[in-house]
């Protein structure tokens, strides 16, 4: 457990005077407890040992339930004085409040105690925070019985459940994630829990797990760059382990509870970067048997980057709208809430995995490489894999644009869009609503105009790849600074000439005849070292746990 925590345990007669005084009477972040809440450890560990910079409460599933979630938030809560419009959770009696709300939370509670409502204490004080538009996160409980209930009997029955469970294997469940792609959850996860469990024995690293995948995604691009059937089935096999043993970071992390900015950078960027150096490996391969396949192998790069940019973007700025909804607080005093149900029917299941699989997510896009590879050579994947890209756009965009156009016609809040702009004219600001585009067209007006220069003037090749592979690296090392709130440092960005000083620079270059190796290697060093060195060294003091 988090040393830096007060648990109070909330009784019938326990008020919410006394839970401000314990939370005025210390620095720590305070821990309300329901003395009629049996809870397993790994489950309390949600609160305890997890990261939080904001309060958090454990919830569990339930339709019509007690409490409402939206966008990971707590949006209305339940006490005997209080009620929701619509439920999608039910509060399990446990409250981490956060010193880093100090200010907010005493006034919110202060509030709660003039009111002088009858109820539980700390549903009081969860729905005193969560009116008063305090952030309360939430944190689902699932995968082992809780219970909340003032019936003893019920009580015994879940603590003797619990104590017949085995909390390894619990963790093990939890840190599994259920919500990946289709192939993700029912075949890569399979494995992958059989290699974390492993991974905790010996005592590894999520840091180091990631760079043994790392390691074996660039042996499988190594295999493929050989051309020959065994190397390319050799490569294919070790693309699967590679994605099978990069399901194994995120879970140890999750298991351990140990999380850094470091680390989901790192996780980021390598996935990027193995999926990238497998289709310069496979353009390499054809090329030793007489094939020309770069600039297929350059479009796929840049199908691929429009859409990953995009997707991140999107979720992030329709979080940033959500966000929004709870700026407006709500009358402690009023019985109901007064929020208006706009949550969907949940889908069927089929609906929802063939939902999963046409969003075609890295493990089925991993399969389709792999397997069109071994079938067909590197023609058949570069073929096959833009057709499935196109009809996954095709379906995906038509969904956003449409849930875009009911969006308020204004830009998302914060450096979210700015941080990714790397440009001194080209802004797009006239897209208001649409700005979750705007990083995917910078990037495809750039990446088109060098695919056209190199073209005229015969010059695609494995360098010309390079060249904008690093371009294109640079531009997700933005993506992923903006999604921490952060900006690439201001000497960087120059030294990388901005969109319109690395056109003009390879232009010239390309017409001029130059040696583009010296580029390649400039944004290389730049762009993929540098920055890098940058980033890791500015986080390393900033792991968390």
């Amino acid at each position: 457990m988090d040393k830096s925590l007060t648990t109070v345990l909330v009784t019938s007669s326990t008020t919410v005077r006394e839970v401000l005084d314990s939370f005025k009477a210390t620095t720590d972040d305070l821990l309300l407890l329901d003395q009629n809440s049996v809870i397993a450890k790994p489950h309390l560990e949600l609160l305890t040992d997890y990261p939080r910079s904001a309060s958090v409460a454990l919830v569990a599933t339930e339709k019509n339930g007690d409490t409402l979630v939206r966008q990971n938030r707590i949006a209305s809560a339940s006490s005997q004085s209080h009620k929701v419009t619509v439920g999608n959770r039910n509060f399990a009696g446990a409250l981490r409040i956060s010193q880093n709300q100090r200010e907010e939370v005493i006034k919110a509670l202060e509030e709660a105690i003039d009111s002088r409502l009858p109820g539980n204490a700390i549903d009081l004080s969860l729905v005193a925070l969560t009116r008063a538009r305090v952030q309360v996160d939430a944190a689902d409980l699932w995968a082992a019985p809780y219970a909340r209930s003032a019936d003893n009997l019920v009580r015994e029955s879940v603590a003797s459940e619990l104590e017949n469970l085995n909390l390894g294997q619990l963790r093990l469940k939890m840190a599994n994630r259920a919500n990946d792609g289709f192939y993700s959850v029912f075949f890569l996860r399979k494995f992958s829990k059989l290699l974390t469990w492993l991974a905790v024995r010996v005592k590894a690293t999520p840091n180091q797990v990631t760079l043994i995948s790392f390691a074996i995604g660039l042996y499988s691009a190594f295999c493929f760059m050989q051309g020959s059937f065994s190397q390319t089935l050799l490569g294919a096999v070790l693309l699967q382990i590679s994605i099978i043993v990069d399901c194994v970071d995120g879970e140890l992390a999750r298991y351990t509870r140990k999380f850094s900015k470091l680390g989901a950078w790192l996780d980021a960027v390598t996935d990027r970067v193995k999926e990238y150096m497998v289709f310069l490996g496979l353009a390499i391969g054809a090329e030793k048997s007489g094939e020309d396949l770069w600039i297929p192998a350059l479009v796929m790069m840049l199908i691929q980057t429009f859409r990953h940019l995009s997707d991140y973007n999107f979720a992030r700025s329709v979080k940033l709208r959500a966000e929004s909804q709870f700026l407006a607080p709500i009358d402690y005093t009023a019985d109901f809430d007064g929020i208006v149900p706009t949550e969907r029917e949940p889908k069927g299941r089929l609906r929802y995995w063939l939902g999963k699989i046409i969003q075609f997510p890295i493990g089925e896009r991993w399969l389709v490489i792999s397997a069109s590879a071994v079938i067909g050579g590197a023609s058949f994947t570069f073929t096959v894999m833009p057709i499935l890209a196109a009809i996954s756009a095709l379906v995906v965009y038509r969904g956003r644009i449409m849930r875009t156009l009911k969006m308020e016609r204004v830009p998302s809040r914060g450096i979210l869009i700015s941080a990714q702009q790397d440009s001194l004219i080209l802004k797009l600001n006239f897209i208001k609503r649409f700005d979750w585009l705007a990083p995917s067209l910078l990037r495809a007006i750039e990446t088109l105009l060098l695919l056209w220069i190199f073209i005229i003037n015969e010059e695609i090749n494995a360098v010309t790849f390079m060249i904008i592979f690093t371009i294109v690296f640079h531009h997700y090392d933005n993506l992923y600074r903006s999604l921490q709130n952060e900006k690439k440092p201001v000497w960087l960005s120059r030294l990388g000439l901005f969109i319109e000083g690395r056109l003009l620079l390879l232009g010239i270059a390309a017409f001029g005849e130059w040696n583009l190796s010296y580029i390649a290697w400039y944004f290389a060093l730049l762009f993929l070292l540098t920055s890098s060195l940058q980033w890791v060294l500015s986080h390393r003091a900033n792991k968390v746990r």
